[in-house]
């Protein structure tokens, strides 16, 4: 058992090579993507459960050394990790992100295909650019996109509303999800909202 009540927060910077391809999994923790004039990774919180950042045949890889089997929570506020992702205003080939406890947020994501699943967190995207659509999915968070060039759509929620460019659409909203690029969000307990 892991207890990370008192245990030593650090703050981690990396200068990574160039990537093109981000696969994130991680049991708990924010995630940020932002755009910079070079390729970088910040992490900030608990030593012990620092992740492990490499770039491998032009993929970030971001996931845990140790492996985390039960956390005794006491302070759970020094469980409040964080990892910054910074890069060049380009297109990702793909993005994989697998969190069970924590956001997603970006200002700008340019990516030909991707997956961000949470089980337990917010995904927050600003300005959204696929080539061959996207699948966004948390049981307990909202889902909010401001801008997006996607073709079509299929949006659900169980417990919470659909909104699209402002308009209340129910509990779900379809339109063009056969097209090559569908942005897919589906949360259970949270709002999702499309402009």
């Amino acid at each position: 058992m892991l207890n990370i009540a008192n245990q030593k927060v650090v703050n981690q910077d990396y200068s990574l090579s160039e990537f093109n391809k981000v696969d994130i999994d991680i049991p708990m923790g924010d995630v940020v993507l932002k755009v910079g004039n070079k390729y970088h990774v910040s992490y900030s919180g608990a030593e012990k459960i620092a992740p492990e950042i490499k770039v491998k045949d032009s993929k970030l890889k971001i996931g845990f050394k140790n492996q985390v089997t039960h956390i005794r929570l006491f302070n759970f506020k020094q469980l409040n990790s964080k990892i910054v992702i910074e890069m060049p205003k380009e297109q990702l080939e793909s993005l994989n992100v697998d969190n069970a406890n924590g956001n997603f947020s970006a200002d700008y994501l340019a990516v030909k295909t991707g997956n961000i699943d949470l089980s337990n967190g917010n995904i927050d995207i600003k300005d959204l650019k696929t080539k061959n659509g996207i699948s966004f999915d948390t049981s307990k968070g909202n889902i909010r996109v401001k801008s997006s060039n996607a073709s079509g759509y299929d949006l659900d929620t169980s417990l919470g509303k659909v909104t699209i460019s402002g308009k209340k659409q129910g509990n779900s909203f379809e339109k063009n999800s056969d097209s090559r690029n569908v942005l897919e969000a589906d949360t259970s307990l949270g709002n999702v909202s499309v402009n």
